[in-house]
């Protein structure tokens, strides 16, 4: 259905709605739905300029590009990809990358490849023509499938999407190709710079890191000193992966179990759970202070924030 002039918003149960909606607003794609008994995916996506954005919220499922379906294609594109929330896995040209929140990565639509999307994933794509993007060919042909850690620049990039996607009104047509070539050159600087570590030791321990910590949210005893001794590693070393990031360990901690709490408070399956049932769920032990970190991250309550989210 059409939410407003431009934007086109997709919120489906089942198998086949969601393999039209991908087939609508993607390129042709193969698409098999892990969960079929209780599936939920949903879709906001719009044309800006010569770029075409999305906002997915879905459970599990695998896409493939096919070699037939690539070869068929008259035009290459570059797609860029944001994990927000979940896991997904991506494998292209031999390479296999595992996308935990905040990674990103880019993938050449003119090539086979797959994604593996994880249970309550949410991520933002941007398809970019690549004869539109001369920069990016080089880059494409032999940095794709690869997975980078989000910068500055690259979240700067991500939040140009969402506004975009959020308010059709933000950006008028005449300034729709400058700010897309401002999204790709903002990503092409941070895959630049992130280039020369991406294969590092650290990288791969920082991955090995958050995923413990996001396998073990639910425990109201995890805490930096538990992942760090979990992992083998001195307290020290854990910060020391987290520093160039911008963000220590127990803050990637909090915000992950903040995160999940205000999902299920606006989720439909969730709303027979009480604010103090999801925030032990979710690894908090003391209502007070989780309503205070709540308030100071979202700007209202738990109470108040799931009241506005049910208007």
């Amino acid at each position: 259905m059409q939410a407003s002039p431009g934007v086109a918003q997709l919120s489906t149960r089942s198998a086949s709605g969601w393999k039209a909606g991908v087939r609508e607003n993607f390129l042709p794609l193969e698409v098999a739905v892990t969960r079929r008994d209780d599936f939920h995916a949903a879709l906001t996506a719009r044309q800006l300029g010569t770029v075409q954005l999305a906002y997915v919220d879905a459970d599990a499922h695998r896409v493939t590009r096919t070699r037939t379906l690539s070869e068929r294609s008259d035009r290459a594109f570059l797609k860029l990809f944001w994990q927000v929330d979940g896991m997904s896995r991506l494998e292209q040209a031999g390479r296999r990358s595992e996308l935990t929140p905040g990674a990103w990565t880019f993938y050449d639509t003119s090539r086979p490849y797959s994604i593996d999307i994880g249970d309550a994933s949410r991520f933002a794509v941007a398809l970019l023509p690549l004869d539109a993007c001369p920069e990016w060919k080089s880059l494409a042909t032999n940095g794709v499938g690869r997975s980078f850690h989000a910068t500055g620049a690259s979240r700067v990039a991500l939040g140009s999407v969402l506004t975009a996607l959020r308010d059709p009104q933000a950006y008028d047509p005449p300034s729709a190709d400058a700010i897309c070539t401002s999204i790709a050159g903002l990503m092409l600087a941070a895959a630049k710079s992130a280039s020369d570590v991406r294969h590092t030791r650290v990288d791969a321990q920082l991955a090995r890191a958050r995923r413990y910590i996001a396998s073990r949210i639910e425990d109201p005893e995890l805490t930096p000193d538990a992942v760090a001794a979990e992992l083998r590693v001195s307290r020290r070393t854990l910060y020391a992966w987290f520093e160039p990031f911008g963000q220590s360990p127990g803050a990637f901690i909090q915000q992950t179990r903040l995160d999940r709490c205000r999902r299920a408070m606006v989720d439909a399956d969730s709303r027979d759970k009480t604010i103090t049932r999801i925030a032990f769920d979710n690894g908090f032990s003391d209502m007070a202070h989780f309503s205070r970190l709540f308030k100071a991250a979202y700007g209202a309550g738990p109470r108040e924030y799931r009241r506005r989210s049910r208007i």
